[in-house]
């Protein structure tokens, strides 16, 4: 759906201070059974004009749910954290989606330089995400330019299926006007898929990172879980790639 109206297993901790950006370090595993502190999300549900969205992080998980009730049977459901950062990485797991076989999934992904507007229309920024629905039902991983005016551009698209019984986890690495985009087995660490992109447009020079998901009928309406959330800034090539490996696994909880 392109506009919405009609390595081992990428871990770079936050554990480090990079010069040159805005924004501080943010992880989230849900532990805490909220979205609300430690840290405190901000929920986006105006996109598309859908409604009764949900957004449940009381099981150490965080959940979204969103129906098909918007402009032109769209739904759509958001959050982002934190401070604005220039140039970022932001990822997190994908630990349940629905798969149906009739229609497939919403599309589900991770953002970031997202403007953080939350008004019908006027959200924008990237995102990568993942289309069940996309080529005939086989599914594909797509670097999203997301424009206010509720339209997306497919800037990069990489025929890819995910199994709905495994665990994944989605990157997406923003620096300067470049785009790099990961999912990995979280698992066995295998990288499933890759894709580089370049906005010509440099729209977004900095912005909010989260997640987002939406969906029109006939696909379901939206309903994926996410953990292990986390957003720093990029590191220099050659720096800090391969800081606390240690650590950042330590953070990640397998949840099935």
């Amino acid at each position: 759906m392109r506009r919405l109206l009609s390595s081992a297993r990428y871990l770079v901790a936050s554990l480090a201070v990079f010069s040159g950006t805005a924004g501080a370090a943010v992880v989230d595993n849900f532990s805490d059974m909220n979205d609300t502190a430690n840290p405190a999300w901000t929920h986006l549900d105006g996109y598309v004009g859908s409604d009764g969205q949900s957004w449940d992080a009381s099981t150490g998980q965080y959940r979204f749910q969103a129906a098909n009730n918007g402009t032109g049977d769209l739904g759509f459901i958001g959050s982002h954290v934190g401070e604005t950062f220039t140039d970022v990485v932001v990822r997190a797991d994908v630990v349940n989606f629905i798969d149906d076989p009739a229609a497939q999934g919403g599309t589900f992904g991770v953002a970031a330089r997202l403007n953080g507007q939350n008004g019908f229309a006027e959200l924008g920024g990237y995102g990568y995400a993942y289309e069940p629905y996309a080529a005939g039902g086989a599914g594909e991983m797509v670097l999203y330019r997301i424009n206010p005016g509720v339209d997306v551009d497919d800037i990069g698209s990489q025929r890819v299926t995910l199994d709905p019984t495994r665990d994944y986890t989605i990157v997406l690495e923003v620096r300067g006007n470049e785009l790099h985009g990961q999912v990995f087995d979280v698992a066995t660490g295998e990288m499933v898929a890759e894709r580089f992109a370049t906005d010509e447009l440099n729209a977004y020079p900095s912005g909010y990172s989260g997640l987002f998901a939406y969906s029109q009928i006939p696909v379901p309406p939206v309903d994926v879980t996410w953990d292990n959330f986390s957003t720093d800034v990029v590191p220099e090539p050659g720096g800090a790639m391969l800081i606390a490996l240690a650590g950042a696994a330590a953070l990640r909880r397998r949840r099935r």
